[in-house]
């Protein structure tokens, strides 16, 4: 008889419980892993690597195998943070979920000091486990992914398909002529799991387990533009580049003999409907294409999306999401604090910014410290080393 997992559960005893009860994915037996998953995985499974090395190289896979362009470019220019936790490290801590609790929001705060100065927009978890590799996607599947957004997000509860309990925000310190401006952005948090590789969800795979992610677009554009404001071509650009990710989706198995996924692409774009209008030019390769909204078989806003969670690799039927937004990008008319929190940015204060970042030692005070310098950086490494060490059974 097999055993269920119960919320209340340690993620380390979900660990445990899916060695010993859970169902190995059949879907490998005839597919297997693709080659960038299985060379991504022969290095996080590795004892011969370091933790620094693993997180360089799957920073390079981030580079090159995510179909999200916003995410490619950050992570070539190494603005991806990324926080790896392996399952050795989860099953030895002493206190369970609160060591494990501590650790992910060490680096929380990490990442928020690192985006203060603009040296990163987006934050990852990846919780590197063979054993959840291996295993069939379902309920406890979801259960793993679920306690681990609740570890991070903080909150008690996360239901399936609902939208952010809470806001995660990040923060960013201009540098203008007359004074420092302080601005927060909202992130879209997301997970991802080994079991999305070949199947329609393909674009929400990661190599080695499962990872959420934590992207503020408004933040990135700031970083990588150096402007003050945001103006319409900046946010025509982020357009765009936001519809080129969509219009890269999964297209499914290829080859003649293979039968077609009903379900990819799991995103698409929509063409415009007459008379409506687009701020693209004329000349883009998406004008054709609806700038409003676009079309998906699971909701991207969804922190637990359950139809992530069946073993088949194409269900027979899925729910269709026809007003998946784009507005938000480039419209401040429609909804004035959706636009500004995720996109041009909200003003803020010190005191907020403060309280999102007070577990970090002294030396990372943001007040005191102009700039956040490669010295500082390094030795917030090794505070959060030495923090995760001592959380460590003997």
């Amino acid at each position: 008889m097999s055993v269920k997992l119960d919320r209340r559960m340690h993620l380390a005893e979900m660990l445990l419980h899916a060695r010993l009860h859970g169902r190995r994915d059949g879907l490998r037996a005839k597919l297997a892993f693709s080659e960038d998953i299985e060379s991504m995985q022969a290095v996080l499974f590795s004892s011969r690597y370091d933790t620094r090395k693993k997180v360089r190289a799957y920073r390079s896979w981030l580079e090159t195998k995510q179909p999200c362009v916003f995410g490619r470019i950050a992570a070539k220019n190494k603005n991806v943070y990324i926080c790896l936790l392996d399952e050795t490290d989860v099953l030895r801590m002493r206190r369970g979920d609160d060591d494990l609790r501590d650790t992910i929001q060490d680096y929380r705060q990490a990442w928020k000091r690192h985006a203060l100065d603009g040296l990163s927009s987006s934050f990852v978890i990846l919780l590197v486990s063979r054993t959840l590799v291996e295993q069939e996607p379902g309920d406890d599947l979801k259960e793993v992914c679920r306690r681990l957004m609740e570890l991070y997000m903080e909150i008690d509860q996360i239901e399936d398909d609902t939208f952010r309990a809470q806001r995660e925000y990040v923060f960013f310190r201009q540098r203008e002529p007359e004074k420092a401006q302080l601005l927060k952005f909202s992130t879209l948090p997301n997970v991802f799991a080994a079991q999305g590789d070949g199947r329609w969800w393909h674009d929400h795979r990661t190599p080695g387990g499962i990872m959420i992610t934590s992207n503020a677009l408004g933040h990135f554009m700031y970083s990588r533009t150096v402007k003050t404001v945001l103006d319409e071509t900046t946010k025509l650009w982020a357009l765009e580049n936001a519809m080129r990710t969509i219009n890269n989706a999964y297209r499914g198995p290829q080859g003649r003999r293979v039968q077609r996924y009903k379900h990819c692409p799991a995103t698409f774009l929509v063409n415009s409907a007459e008379g409506e209008k687009s701020p693209l030019p004329q000349t883009s390769d998406f004008r054709r294409y609806s700038a409003d909204h676009y079309e998906g078989f699971f909701h991207t806003d969804h922190l637990i999306p359950s139809v992530y969670f069946h073993k088949e690799a194409d269900p027979a039927k899925l729910p269709l999401y026809e007003n998946l937004t784009f507005r938000y990008i480039y419209d401040s008319t429609s909804d004035p604090e959706e636009h500004a929190e995720l996109m041009t940015g909200a003003k803020t204060t010190w005191y907020d910014v403060k309280r999102n970042i007070d577990r970090l030692p002294s030396f990372a005070d943001p007040e005191k410290v102009s700039g956040f310098p490669l010295p500082l950086r390094a030795r917030l490494a090794r505070w959060l080393a030495e923090r995760l060490q001592a959380r460590l059974g003997a």
